[in-house]
C-alpha cells in the first residue's frame, strides 16, 4: 500500500513538472510573438507649418502618417498679471494624416495662477484649439499638453487637465520627464490617457560641466528602472536636434542651434579639448550671430545614429504597454539630413521577432 502511495506521488510530480515546463514555454513563446506595435510619428515644433519637398518625401518614404504639431504656447504676462496665449502655429499647408494639436503651458503661469482661474484658462485653451482647426478644417482624436510641472504646481495642472479633459471631449496626453517617472510620490500621476515619455534634455544645460544635456545615457541610466512601473501607458520621443551651448565666466550664454561639432573643428578661433566636443575661443571676435570673448566654452551637443538605436530598444524593453507610438522630434530637413536613412528607417519599424 505504501509502495503504491509512493508511486502516485512520483506521477503526480511528474505531471506537475510537465505542466510546468509546458506553462514556461508558452509563456515565452507568447513574449516572443508579441513585440511592440509602433506607430511612427514627428513633431512639428516651427511657427509655420509649412514643410517643404524634401519633408514630405522623407513622411512618406518612412511611412510616417501621424504628427504631434505645436499649435501655441500659454505662457504669464508679468505687466498684465494674466496667461497669454502666444506662438500660433500658421498653417500653410494642410496636413495629412493623423493630427495631435500641442499646446506648451510653462510652469510660471501655474504658479502665478490663482486656482480660481482655471476654469477660465481651460476655456480660453479649448476655444483656441477649437478655433485653429476649424479654421482649416483640421480633426483630430487626441489633444497633448507638455509642461514641465512642479510638486508645487502640480495641483493646479492636474486640476486644469481635468478640466480640458471635458471641454475637448476626447483623450489627453501629457508629456512626461524622466525626473516625473522616478520621483511620482512628489510630482504624481497625471489624469489623462496616456503619457509621452521625453528622452531628451536629460541633464542640466545650464551647467559648464554636464557631458551631454541633450541625452546622456549615464543620466538615464538613473531612471529607466522605474518606467515599467509607472501607471500610465507611455509612447516615447528621441531628438534629432543638435546644438552648441556657449559659456561665458562659467555661466551659460546662448544656445546656437544647429551648429554642430563639424561646425566647430573647421572654425579658426576655437580650440578642441580633449574630451572632443568642447572648444575654447582664443580671442575676441564676432561669429553666430554675437560677440565673442576670448575663454568663451563651446559645447557641442548632439545624439549619434548608433545610440539612438541603442536607446531606443533598450526603453522598449522597459516600457510594458504593447501598443505605443514613437516620435522623433523634430521634423526638419536640415535635420532629417544629418542622419542616414537607414538609421531613419530602422528607427521608426517595429522590433523584427527575437
Amino acid at each position: 500500500m505504501e509502495k503504491q502511495s509512493k508511486e502516485r506521488g512520483r506521477i503526480l510530480t511528474f505531471i506537475l513538472l510537465c505542466l510546468n515546463v509546458v506553462a514556461c514555454q508558452s509563456s515565452s513563446h507568447q513574449t516572443e510573438e508579441a513585440p511592440h506595435e509602433l506607430t511612427p510619428a514627428f513633431y512639428h515644433w516651427k511657427v509655420a507649418y509649412n514643410p517643404t519637398r524634401t519633408e514630405i518625401d522623407q513622411l512618406k518614404s518612412l511611412n510616417v502618417k501621424k504628427l504631434y504639431i505645436h499649435f501655441f504656447d500659454v505662457d504669464w504676462e508679468p505687466r498684465t498679471r494674466q496667461p497669454v496665449p502666444k506662438a500660433f502655429v500658421q498653417f500653410r499647408q494642410k496636413p495629412i494624416g493623423s493630427l495631435v494639436p500641442v499646446i506648451f503651458i510653462t510652469n510660471r503661469t501655474l504658479a502665478n495662477l490663482s486656482p480660481n482661474a482655471l476654469p477660465e484658462l481651460a476655456t480660453h485653451i479649448t476655444k483656441a484649439i477649437k478655433k485653429i482647426s476649424q479654421q482649416q478644417a483640421l480633426t483630430f482624436s487626441e489633444v497633448q499638453f507638455d509642461c514641465d510641472w512642479s510638486t508645487g504646481t502640480r495641483d493646479r495642472y492636474f486640476r486644469l487637465l481635468t478640466l480640458l479633459k471635458n471641454q475637448l471631449h476626447c483623450p489627453l496626453s501629457a508629456t512626461i520627464r524622466l525626473h516625473q517617472i522616478k520621483y511620482t510620490d512628489q510630482t504624481g500621476i497625471p489624469p489623462v490617457a496616456r503619457g509621452m515619455l521625453m528622452l531628451y534634455n536629460v541633464a542640466d544645460w545650464k551647467r559648464v560641466d554636464t557631458r551631454n544635456s541633450i541625452y546622456d545615457s549615464n543620466v538615464a541610466n538613473q531612471y529607466l528602472s522605474y518606467i515599467p512601473t509607472y501607471p500610465l501607458p507611455l509612447d516615447f520621443v528621441m531628438p534629432l536636434f543638435r546644438w552648441t551651448v556657449v559659456y561665458r565666466n562659467n555661466r551659460f550664454l546662448t544656445f546656437l542651434n544647429n551648429i554642430d561639432r563639424k561646425v566647430l573643428v573647421n572654425t579658426r578661433f576655437l580650440m578642441a579639448q580633449s574630451d572632443s566636443t568642447r572648444f575654447i575661443a582664443t580671442r575676441d571676435t564676432s561669429a553666430f550671430g554675437f560677440a565673442i570673448r576670448r575663454g568663451d566654452l563651446f559645447r557641442a551637443e548632439a545624439i549619434s545614429p548608433d545610440i539612438l538605436l541603442i536607446e531606443k530598444d533598450r526603453l522598449l524593453n522597459q516600457i510594458s504597454n504593447q501598443r505605443l507610438t514613437f516620435a522623433l522630434y523634430h521634423l526638419d530637413s536640415t535635420l532629417l539630413a544629418t542622419y542616414p536613412r537607414e538609421t531613419l528607417q530602422t528607427l521608426l519599424r517595429p522590433r523584427p521577432l527575437p
